[in-house]
């Protein structure tokens, strides 16, 4: 089993209360505040690489979403609602905690994969209390490609074959990333780290998400960054970057190249810099 993984200097990490139980959070800098949510099987380690830059701008708050990492169980048959409606009560908790004018700032929140659906649901639930939405490698755009399912089958196979680790590496170098040089012990101690904290299965949730219809009914600037090499998004990517561009705006999504899954990680300077800008314009 991996070494248990460390906050990193500066990082700060706490529990809020919501209705549902309390929820983990890591937080980080001043400033604006910047919420960011992980993805499935994850936690807010899925943001280890980009907190620090980040926080040089904003007080940013890395939620654990209920049944992940060391935040509160969820019911097993929760739907992304189940999920959201805490998220935006941990959000306001949150808020509650920072100093005037900051506390009365709605945050931004950057998402990740299956994290992207539940920050959609929280910014229709809660529409004032969010100033804008960076979604990564969304889900729910369109159908799940065979690849991925096939993909999806070896890691299975692997970890019933020859254990978690074997599993988790068919996943880190065949899907969360394009670079081989970084699928490296300590990112492979990252995941199991996160799935070993795991007691939500999301999967199937994730495949339910409808996410067009979600983001169309969106009041807030919203903008969405698809990985080129990203085994979830590249069998439909130019429909779903030129549907996106259609509904959305032109400006309101990037396809990054040399960027698997796990783009966040992958291409950090590049998604820090654009995080940066998108925010900084959002709420100025």
């Amino acid at each position: 089993m991996a070494t248990p993984i460390a906050l990193n200097e500066g990082l700060h990490e706490g529990m809020v209360d919501t209705s549902l139980g309390k929820l983990h959070y890591v937080s980080a800098g001043n400033g604006t505040p910047l919420v960011l949510i992980h993805g499935g099987f994850g936690s807010w380690l899925h943001w280890r690489d980009n907190i620090a830059a980040l926080a040089r701008h904003h007080t940013v708050f890395a939620i654990d979403l209920p049944g992940f990492g060391l935040s509160c169980d969820a019911a097993p048959e929760s739907d992304i609602d189940g999920l959201a409606r805490p998220v935006g009560e941990a959000i306001a908790g949150l808020r509650a905690t920072l100093a005037p004018p900051l506390r009365d700032t709605p945050p931004g929140i950057a998402a990740f994969s299956f994290g992207t659906a539940v920050a959609v649901r929280v910014a229709l639930l809660f529409p004032e209390a969010v100033a804008a939405l960076l979604l990564v490698n969304p889900p729910g755009l369109g159908q799940v490609s065979e690849e991925v399912k096939a993909l999806q089958a070896r890691a299975a196979e692997a970890a019933r074959g020859q254990g978690l680790r074997a599993g988790l590496a068919v996943t880190l170098n065949e899907l969360m990333v394009k670079d081989a040089a970084l699928a490296t012990p300590e990112a492979l101690d990252l995941l199991e780290q996160c799935v070993r904290q795991n007691r939500f299965v999301s999967r199937q949730l994730s495949r339910s998400v409808h996410l067009r219809p979600m983001l169309q009914a969106l009041q807030v600037p919203v903008h969405v960054m698809l990985g080129q090499d990203d085994p979830h998004q590249r069998h439909e990517l130019a429909e779903r970057r030129d549907w996106l561009a259609q509904h959305l705006g032109p400006a309101s999504v990037s396809v990054i190249a040399d960027a698997g899954h796990w783009l966040q990680y992958e291409q950090a300077a590049r998604f820090n810099a654009l995080a940066l800008r998108f925010f900084s314009g959002a709420q100025a």
